[in-house]
C-alpha cells in the first residue's frame, strides 16, 4: 500500500510537471511589495507556449515590475514565476537560453558600434544569432549602420538594434516590454507581421504595450492590471463580442438623443452634430428610428480595444 501511495504520489508529480512545461509563463500569488507600497499583488497568470499574450495596464501600473519578477531580475515578496518550466527565483540562468527580452527602457553602451554590441551579446548566448540578417531586413536598419557607435543613433535606430539583440538567436519565448518607441508607422507593421510569422512557428510572446491597437491586431489574449492587480485576463475576440458595436451618427442639423434611443445603448456621447456609442443586440430598432430623422451619415463597426480598454478601467463609454 505505501509503494502505491509513492507510485501515485510520484505520478501526480510527474503530471504536475508536465503542465507546468507545457506553460511558457505561470505566475502563482505573484507579489512585490516595497514597503508600504504594492508593485504587483497576488497574481495567478497562465500562458500556454506558443500564444501570443498582451499586458495592458497604464503608467505605474505594475506592468515593468511583473516583467522583472518574471525573469528573475527582481525576487518577490510572496508567491512564485517559472518562465518554460523553470523557477525564476531559484533557477534563472537555466531559462535564459529560451528568452529573448527587450526592457522598456533600453540601456546601450554609447561608445562601441551596433556590431560590436550584438556581437558581444550574441556570445554570451548559447543560440547562433541565425536571425540577425533577416531582422535587419524586417526593420530596415542598414547594415553600414552597425559599424558606427551607438551614441550617433537616433532614439529608433537604438530601439531597432534592441530588438535584434533580443531576437537574433531565434528564442522561444519573446518577452517585449514597448517595442514600438521610436520606430517609424511602417517598421512598426513590418514587426507586428513578422512577430506573428514567429508565433505560427511555435514561438510564445509576452507582449507589454500601451499602443492599444497593436495588441488588438498582434495578440490572442490580453491581462489588464491596475494598482498591482490583474484584474481581467479575456481573449480578445471575446472582448470585440461583448463589448458590442460602435455606432457614429452625423446629423445636418441639431437632434435630440431621445428622438432615436433603444434598448441597448450606452455611453452616448454628443459633439456638435455628431453622436457616438456604443450598441448591444441588433441595430435594426436604431435604424428604424433614423429614418425620420435628418441623417447625414452613419458607420457601424466593431469596438476597438482602445474603447474596452477606457471602459474596463474608467468607466467611460467610446470616444
Amino acid at each position: 500500500m505505501a509503494r502505491l501511495a509513492r507510485d501515485e504520489t510520484a505520478a501526480a508529480h510527474g503530471s504536475g510537471l508536465a503542465a507546468e512545461e507545457a506553460l511558457a509563463l505561470r505566475a502563482e500569488g505573484l507579489t512585490k511589495r516595497y514597503g508600504s507600497t504594492i508593485g504587483v499583488l497576488d497574481i495567478d497568470l497562465s500562458v500556454p507556449r506558443g500564444e501570443r499574450f498582451g499586458f495592458l495596464g497604464p503608467n505605474g501600473a505594475g506592468k515593468t515590475t511583473f516583467i522583472r519578477l518574471a525573469l528573475g531580475l527582481l525576487r518577490p515578496t510572496a508567491g512564485r514565476i517559472s518562465l518554460m518550466g523553470v523557477d525564476m527565483a531559484a533557477k534563472r540562468l537555466a531559462a535564459a537560453p529560451e528568452i529573448g527580452y527587450l526592457p522598456g527602457e533600453l540601456g546601450l553602451i554609447p561608445n562601441v558600434s551596433g556590431r560590436t554590441t550584438l556581437d558581444s551579446l550574441a556570445a554570451l548566448h548559447p543560440r547562433p544569432p541565425e536571425l540577425r540578417s533577416e531582422l535587419l531586413k524586417v526593420l530596415s536598419f542598414d547594415e553600414g549602420d552597425l559599424d558606427r557607435n551607438v551614441r550617433e543613433y537616433s532614439r529608433g535606430m537604438k530601439q531597432k538594434l534592441g530588438l535584434i539583440a533580443a531576437l537574433q538567436h531565434d528564442p522561444p519565448l519573446i518577452i517585449l516590454d514597448e517595442p514600438t518607441g521610436g520606430l517609424d508607422p511602417v517598421v512598426q507593421e513590418k514587426l507586428i507581421a513578422w512577430l506573428r510569422r514567429r508565433s505560427d512557428l511555435g514561438r510564445t510572446l509576452f507582449f507589454s504595450s500601451h499602443v492599444l491597437s497593436e495588441v488588438e491586431e498582434l495578440c490572442q489574449r490580453v491581462g489588464m492590471i491596475r494598482d498591482g492587480r490583474l484584474i481581467e485576463v479575456v481573449e480578445v475576440e471575446t472582448l470585440r463580442r461583448s463589448g458590442g458595436r460602435v455606432c457614429t451618427l452625423i446629423f445636418e442639423r441639431e437632434v435630440e438623443p431621445r428622438h432615436y434611443l433603444v434598448e441597448g445603448i450606452e455611453g452616448l456621447e454628443i459633439d456638435d452634430r455628431r453622436h457616438r456609442f456604443r450598441i448591444h443586440g441588433s441595430p435594426a430598432p436604431l435604424l428604424a428610428r433614423l429614418i425620420e430623422l435628418p441623417l447625414e451619415d452613419i458607420t457601424i463597426e466593431p469596438p476597438r480595444l482602445e474603447d474596452l480598454f477606457r471602459s474596463t478601467y474608467t468607466g467611460e463609454g467610446p470616444r
